[in-house]
């Protein structure tokens, strides 16, 4: 589907907001098909009246694509699936964490990245080796971060896009799962998949293929008014859980949020602000994000605590990403 040689890569717009988490919408309010119906309105009414004809044309392709029966997106990966219905049915062991591995190449490359971390004196012998160094939290983590990554991140000649978005993911479900106090929790996947509504975007400016390319400036304000109501649609395409639903529609409006979904909306919330805060800080721009964490009313959590997670998160994935693309590089030669 994506392999238009001709196709010259888009690059991102300058961001210079202090408050960047404040750019995205929440999720359009009703049932499937009528989120679905009211979705693909607003994006026609866009299309007839933008002048642009790289703009119209991207329109047109994402309006096909979530009205497609599977919205024209891989399977939701088997392997994060059976790995979350181990860990629900306490039957996680060595023998099964390495049948699933065995599914992507990816897996394994990170088990053995993480297993032969500075912490060890000397590398893991083995795949059995590398399992046993890592807690079952630990490899429900990496299998499902990576196994997300893996098979549905693939958007050619938008790197900087996805690996920004990889990256602020990543960072949301540590800090999420930080704030909540738990290792295998709800609010770590919902952190990695707040923003997925950002892959049908990104794939459907994409394929422009010898037509006039999007303006990147269009493109990055289509996914900040859509992403969350396409990241709904897509949820209800792979059959994900209804607390995961939640916090994806509802992440930038917590209080809007269903009673089951609204803690796990709250710490993406939270986790939002802080991961955009860290990256800002971490690439020497200004941002208003620890004055708007002070100086909300109703919560109280160590902020200083939650920043340090996030930054050892960022610095960590960061090293993990350069470490995967040289290992993709690699193979490739």
């Amino acid at each position: 589907m994506f392999t238009d040689d001709d196709t010259h890569p888009l690059t991102p717009p300058i961001g210079t907001s202090l408050r960047p988490w404040e750019h995205g919408k929440s999720a359009r309010a009703g049932s499937w098909s009528d989120v679905l119906k009211t979705t693909c309105d607003e994006l026609k009414a866009i299309e007839h009246m933008t002048e642009h004809p790289g703009n119209r044309l991207f329109l047109l392709r994402l309006g096909k694509d979530i009205r497609a029966d599977d919205m024209r997106l891989p399977p939701f990966p088997a392997a994060v699936k059976h790995v979350d219905l181990m860990m629900r049915r306490d039957i996680a062991d060595a023998f099964k964490f390495a049948k699933l591995l065995a599914t992507d190449p990816a897996l394994e490359h990170a088990v053995f990245y993480h297993a032969n971390s500075v912490k060890y004196s000397r590398p893991a012998s083995s795949l059995r080796g590398a399992i046993a160094r890592l807690s079952q939290n630990h490899m429900w983590r990496l299998i499902t971060q990576v196994g997300i990554d893996s098979a549905v991140w693939h958007v050619p000649h938008m790197p900087v896009w996805v690996r920004r978005q990889r990256l602020h993911a990543a960072v949301v479900a540590e800090v999420a799962a930080h704030l909540t106090q738990t290792e295998h929790c709800a609010e770590y996947v919902c952190g990695l998949l707040h923003g997925i509504g950002r892959l049908s975007v990104y794939r459907a400016a994409v394929r422009h293929r010898r037509s006039p390319a999007p303006e990147p400036a269009f493109v990055a304000q289509i996914a900040d008014d859509f992403y969350a109501t396409i990241g709904v649609l897509i949820s209800r395409c792979w059959d994900l859980d209804s607390v995961v639903t939640g916090a994806i529609a509802n992440h930038n409006t917590p209080n809007k949020a269903d009673p089951d979904s609204k803690k796990a909306a709250w710490m993406v919330y939270l986790a939002n602000i802080i991961s955009h805060t860290a990256m800002a800080e971490a690439e020497g721009v200004d941002s208003e994000g620890r004055e708007v964490l002070a100086n909300l009313r109703g919560v109280s959590f160590n902020i200083e605590e939650a920043f340090d997670v996030a930054h050892d998160a960022l610095s960590e994935n960061e090293a993990f990403f350069e470490a995967q693309q040289a290992s993709e590089e690699g193979s490739a030669s």
